[in-house]
C-alpha cells in the first residue's frame, strides 16, 4: 500500500541506538530521525552536546 500510494520514503526505521522501532515521518520537510524525540532524541542530543564539551576542553 504504500509503495502504491508513494509514501514509502516516508516510514523510517528510527535511528536511536537499540531502538527497534518503526514510524511513518509526517514532517513537512520528511527529516524526523526518532520516533520519538523525548526518548530516543534526547539520548542522542545529549551524547552529543557531551562529545562537543569534551572536545572543547582539550
Amino acid at each position: 500500500l504504500a509503495q502504491a500510494d508513494g509514501s514509502w520514503p516516508r516510514l523510517k526505521t528510527c535511528r536511536g541506538r537499540g531502538c527497534p522501532c518503526a514510524f511513518y515521518d509526517a514532517s513537512r520537510n520528511n527529516s524526523r530521525v526518532w520516533h520519538d524525540v523525548h526518548t530516543c532524541g534526547n539520548v542522542a542530543n545529549l551524547r552529543a552536546s557531551r562529545t562537543r564539551r569534551r572536545a572543547s576542553v582539550t
